[in-house]
């Protein structure tokens, strides 16, 4: 009030104010009445807090056998109706949709899933026995390094296996593994790593990449420095403790450009005994991989944008380091809740044409490569009225804490969610946040602007 000089008005009944929004907007459905040619008074609530104290009920847990998660249910029972609380992929036993409204564009992210890991998945695949087999943890860049880093040891003779996806299982091997504090990805990489080991792999790729490409070479473009370090942390956790040996760790620099990174590849390849023509056949078929990998990307990305805007439909951005948005084990599967639960029409943010993007007004030293990336995707959502911003990240997270600030400013002055994950298994707090922002934001208002326009 000081710094603003503006009164502070504290409502009535305050503890209780987000109870009466929701009555509020549950009375405003009711009259609206979405097509329903019921009157007011016929519409019944189906709130059945009203005579709890007069029915029946019980509550009891159990542990979901679903997956490798083992989550803690509790299962309410009200006469013939049954609730379920706990479940971390809220899929087995919770009702998948909590709106009508359906999306409009195809889902991104199992789209980006199929192509970064379907061959790696596949049912049927079969690995060459007479082939050494290297593991790469399927943590941290892998999410975004995979087409490059996979073609690249596939083109070099080896069986290439990443570990399973982020579970329960992994995220307690990285609890268990580390031997500092660092934030939960590192974490969850060293979950991965263990999984590796488990599965008798004869390597573990970790490549210590300091930097990314960039089209702006007056600005630095660095890695953050856990992600640095990864591979030197894990060497000497106790998880590797004498077999140290099966850790490749080659040092890249993919800033200073194809020739360079060509030379210290081919140091690397000495290691393992291959002849310097051999690996850079490799690296040039895996800079082809990587670029088909983005290009098929940013196709269906502005086939998505396209559809909205010729639609008039919203849609969320969701921006964050692909290890964040991607990785449906760290963050509870939100971007692909937002869709299933609430038909929101979800993009990530490199399924955008953020290319050439200046971010200078924004920031002049961006020297993070991720830092650059969600800034410039955050200037095309101020660009496009109908978009807003959901920011993943998680805890521990230096970079992003000081990143984050600058995105309002990028966006256009557009508000945005910020969703940090540390691990915790329960998704109910972050699916109220983000229902009360889409709410905000007009999504979950969708009978109304239809109503709108078919008035217009």
């Amino acid at each position: 009030a000081t710094i603003l000089d503006k009164e502070i008005i504290v409502p009535p009944h305050n503890g209780v104010i987000g109870a009466i929004g929701a009555a509020l907007l549950a009375k405003e459905k009711m009259e609206a009445g979405l097509g329903n040619d019921q009157s007011y008074e016929e519409r019944i609530s189906t709130f059945r807090g009203y005579d709890l104290e007069k029915v029946d009920y019980r509550i009891r847990s159990f542990v979901c056998p679903g997956c490798s998660n083992h989550c803690d249910i509790q299962e309410v029972r009200i006469e013939d109706e049954r609730t379920y609380w706990g479940d971390k992929c809220s899929e087995r036993y919770r009702k998948q949709a909590k709106t009508d409204k359906k999306p409009i564009i195809p889902d991104l992210f199992a789209f980006r899933e199929e192509l970064l890991f379907g061959k790696y998945d596949a049912k049927d695949r079969k690995l060459d026995p007479n082939k050494k087999t290297i593991g790469i943890p399927r943590a941290m860049y892998t999410y975004d390094r995979l087409p490059f880093w996979g073609t690249f040891l596939s083109e070099l003779g080896f069986n290439v296996v990443l570990s399973e996806p982020t579970n329960k299982k992994i995220t307690n091997y990285g609890i268990d593994s580390v031997v500092a504090e660092p934030c939960f990805p590192i974490k969850l990489a060293h979950g991965h790593v263990r999984d590796l080991i488990e599965r008798g792999v004869d390597y573990i790729f970790i490549p210590n990449v300091i930097n990314a490409e960039t089209e702006f070479m007056n600005v630095n473009s660095h890695l953050c420095p856990w992600g640095q370090i990864l591979t030197f942390v894990v060497k000497h956790s106790p998880i590797m403790e004498g077999i140290e040996h099966k850790l490749l760790q080659p040092t890249i620099h993919f800033r200073d450009g194809r020739d360079t990174v060509v030379k210290e590849l081919q140091e690397f390849g000495k290691t393992l005994g291959l002849d310097k023509s051999k690996v850079e056949k490799a690296v040039d078929l895996a800079y082809k991989a990587q670029s088909k990998f983005q290009k098929a990307l940013l196709e269906e990305g502005q086939k998505a944008l396209k559809i909205l805007s010729d639609e008039d439909e919203l849609g969320i951005v969701i921006v964050g380091r692909a290890y964040n948005i991607y990785d449906m084990g760290a963050n509870l599967a939100i971007p692909r809740k937002l869709r299933d639960y609430y038909g929101v029409n979800v993009i990530p943010l490199d399924f955008l044409p953020i290319e050439g993007v200046e971010i200078v007004d924004v920031n002049s030293n961006m020297y993070w490569n991720y830092g650059k990336k969600i800034l410039q995707s955050s200037k095309i959502v101020g660009k496009y009225p109908n978009l807003h911003i959901i920011y993943i990240t998680n805890f521990k997270c230096g970079p992003d804490s000081y990143i984050k600030q600058f995105v309002t400013k990028a966006s256009n002055g557009k508000p945005f969610l910020s969703l940090q994950f540390d691990g915790h298994s329960n998704d109910a707090g972050f699916l109220t946040r983000c229902e009360a922002y889409l709410d905000s934001k007009g999504f979950l208002r969708w009978w109304k602007r239809q109503q709108q326009q078919i008035a217009v």
